[in-house]
């Protein structure tokens, strides 16, 4: 694919760091998902407008270090001094960019230093680096993450790449994160966005960190047009599929690298009356804080997964439910007398782990990942603005 890369160092950063970074390409079709928080940031306020007003986009410019998030009608002002600046110095129509941010919430962008870092961006395009694309929008991340995957689609084949950042205010809808993943085929904007949807629900909308929505969550999908691969009706679960693996693998990464955290736990809730419930169910086990030091201490404590289901009042019969951590059967129905030294082991040694859990009252499944709380955690967000 032919994207452009700019980055810089425009000081907003305490780590002064890269913490600008334009990425150019042919004009596109894109589906965007931003975040619902009635706390919306600046640059999601803008680019829902832009969103509205265009199918097509050639550009998006991204800060990191500051969210521009509670800031008023001089933070939209700003949003879109940043996406009109990232037009005239790449000579692109108005309104084909978008603009995104993220870092801390209630300070202003310091602008000079921003539209300076836009202007070296610009003015030193590249080809695309993923790893330095992806360090660029990163903050408290601890590593870069960044994805690429080749498909095949009728017996040809196709590229799908992407990015992402998040390690804290991991929760939808979305997270505190940002994610984009460009795809060479041809699509209809339409159908784009359908298959967005799901996949955004399957991925980005099944983690948890820490149970905080964040002002500034945005996933972004463009297909550039430059295979001659065209994906329509016939061929659609097959794209959606590829998009999903490699949009979950990102949204891993997110979990995995949760602030502190040393465990990524994969929640599979399996023979739910419908796929609403499913994702109920892995939601409340991950969300609970109780069970997440439980995994932080390599306690098999399955009492607090039990619990956190019957919170949710859906007249679950516990006397059918089986659970499983790893492939250790813990419950079924009444408590098993399971090997309790290995489950630690499992455990211990493990830095992805598995639950499982059976409800016996339906067809449909749900996934959902989150992570371990740990100590580190709560020193990182004690100190985050000190």
């Amino acid at each position: 694919m032919e994207i452009k890369m700019g980055v810089s160092k425009s000081g907003i950063k305490p780590s002064k760091d890269y913490d600008i970074l334009v990425l150019k390409f042919r004009p596109s079709v894109y589906s965007l998902v931003l975040t619902q928080n009635s706390l919306a940031a600046a640059p999601v306020i803008y680019d829902r407008m832009v969103s509205q007003m265009t199918d097509k986009i050639s550009a998006i410019v991204v800060n990191s270090g500051n969210a521009n998030a509670a800031t008023g009608e001089e933070g939209l002002e700003n949003a879109q001094r940043m996406a009109e600046l990232t037009e005239d110095l790449l000579g692109i129509p108005e309104n084909q960019s978008l603009v995104f941010s993220t870092g801390v919430i209630g300070v202003q962008l310091p602008m000079e230093k921003v539209e300076s870092g836009i202007k070296e961006a610009c003015e030193n395009l590249r080809e695309l680096d993923l790893e330095l694309a992806a360090r660029a929008i990163s903050t408290t991340d601890s590593f870069p993450k960044f994805y690429r995957f080749e498909g095949n689609l009728n017996g040809k084949k196709y590229s799908i790449i992407g990015i992402a950042k998040g390690a804290g205010m991991i929760h939808p809808n979305m997270a505190t994160m940002l994610a984009y993943i460009f795809t060479d085929v041809k699509i209809e904007k339409d159908l784009l966005d359908r298959i967005m949807k799901v996949v955004v629900e399957r991925s980005f909308n099944s983690i948890d960190v820490d149970g905080c929505e964040s002002t500034n969550d945005s996933f972004l999908l463009i297909a550039t047009g430059e295979n001659d691969i065209e994906v329509n009706e016939e061929n659609k679960t097959a794209f959606a599929k590829d998009i999903l693996h490699v949009a979950t693998e990102l949204a891993k990464m997110i979990v995995k690298d949760g602030e502190g955290a040393t465990k990524l736990i994969q929640i599979n809730v399996h023979n739910a009356s419908t796929k609403e419930e499913a994702k109920k169910v892995g939601e409340s086990i991950a969300l609970s804080n109780l069970f997440k030091t439980a995994m932080f201490g390599n306690d098999p404590n399955w009492g607090r997964i039990l619990s956190a289901i019957g919170q949710l009042h859906l007249d679950i019969d516990f006397s059918r439910v089986k659970l499983y951590i790893g492939d250790f059967l813990i419950y079924s129905g009444h408590p098993v007398d399971f090997d309790r030294k290995k489950t630690v082991e499992y455990l211990k040694e493990n830095r992805e782990v598995t639950i499982e859990i059976y409800l016996e009252r339906g067809d449909s499944d749900w996934t959902y990942y989150t992570c371990d709380l740990t100590y580190k955690y709560v020193e990182i967000n004690a100190e985050y603005t000190t």
